[in-house]
């Protein structure tokens, strides 16, 4: 056995092939002189170092363990001689100075050992407390229903996404979300359900609200259908509350002039994409675009000359689980266009 990986075992550096090395190396009837007098300078070493304090209590256990169990094992040998066993247990020495040699040869094999335990323990415990985090995805033309644990319900309208902790904490209830979303919220007034949105912070006890926040996009819309919300204005190591809202009320945010308004909203334009219906009022060229690709998954490309001015062409309408064909014959039909198919993309042609 070489003197390089008694070090190197004792110091909790050996791989597992080296360990299985070393223990079967123990397991020797007889060792050479130049071995035992390895194991007894290795054993000096470890005496004169000092322990960390956080672990000497620990380290102490389990060598008054390993006494123990050793002077069990004496006590066994006078009734039974394990050397002529056909079990094939190695045979203990019986003198008190092989005792103690014995003593330190297993404390150098088994406390490394009993201190990996030890900190795999600790490691285990301490990663208890680690929040584990859920992300829930939907993709374009899919909305999912989500139920956390609380009992709070989400509706997820597609191309969207929520993250949240699989275990709430004992004072909050927070998840960021990026896209829109419908909440349901379960009472529990000590822990405050809060929905982060890019620099905004939505706070609710018991009450029902839908946010559409897209990354990028100009505006974002927090709209209240029950109870009430807190807005906030969310930095780092400050907040600023901008608003509360009441049933029937939105707050609308511009990320780009940082400003922000609250009005009365139309609860079939914001809400109705719960109940599967694709709703426009009055929107223009730009949004219905938008609201397509987002509905069906799909790239819209405009060609031709738009009658009158582009801001003035607006459309209202009400479609309620229909096939994207249909949706595109009805608008083309009132606003006087054609339109291509290929794959997922879409061709629409002015004359």
């Amino acid at each position: 056995m070489e003197n390089t990986l008694l070090e190197k075992y004792f110091r909790g550096e050996c791989s597992p092939e080296e360990v299985e090395k070393i223990l079967a190396w123990f397991k020797e009837s007889e060792l050479p002189t130049p071995h035992e007098q390895e194991l007894y300078r290795l054993w000096e070493e470890v005496e004169i170092e000092e322990a960390s304090k956080e672990f000497a209590p620990h380290s102490a256990a389990i060598l008054a363990r390993i006494n123990g169990n050793i002077e069990k094992q004496a006590a066994a040998d006078l009734v039974t001689d394990y050397a002529e066993s056909e079990t094939n247990v190695l045979a203990l020495p019986k003198t008190q100075t092989q005792w103690q040699w014995w003593l330190k040869v297993a404390a150098i094999i088994f406390l490394p050992v009993c201190f990996l335990w030890f900190f795999s323990d600790q490691f285990t415990r301490k990663n208890k407390s680690v929040i584990r985090l859920v992300t829930i995805q939907s993709g374009s033309g899919i909305r999912k229903n989500i139920t956390l644990e609380d009992g709070s319900v989400i509706t997820l309208n597609s191309n969207s996404q929520v993250t949240y902790p699989a275990h709430f904490s004992s004072h909050k209830r927070e998840i960021t979300l990026t896209g829109e979303a419908f909440f349901k919220v379960a009472k529990d007034a000590q822990r405050p359900f809060m929905v982060k949105t890019g620099s905004l912070l939505t706070q609710a006890l018991g009450t029902s609200f839908n946010i559409n926040y897209r990354p990028g996009k100009q505006n974002v819309a927090i709209a209240l259908a029950t109870g009430s919300v807190k807005i906030e204005k969310n930095k780092p190591g400050n907040k600023t509350q901008l608003a509360i809202l009441l049933p029937g009320q939105q707050l609308q945010y511009s990320q780009t002039a940082l400003t922000y308004k609250v009005s009365a909203f139309d609860a079939q334009e914001v809400l109705s994409w719960r109940a599967g219906i694709l709703y426009f009022k009055q929107a223009n060229l730009e949004q219905v675009i938008q609201k397509l690709e987002g509905w069906y998954g799909i790239n819209i490309q405009v060609v031709g000359k738009i009658p009158g001015q582009k801001k003035e062409w607006r459309y209202t309408g009400s479609y309620q689980d229909e096939s994207l064909d249909n949706v595109l014959a009805g608008i083309a039909f009132v606003k006087s266009f054609t339109y291509e198919k290929k794959g997922n993309k879409i061709l629409i042609k002015f004359r």
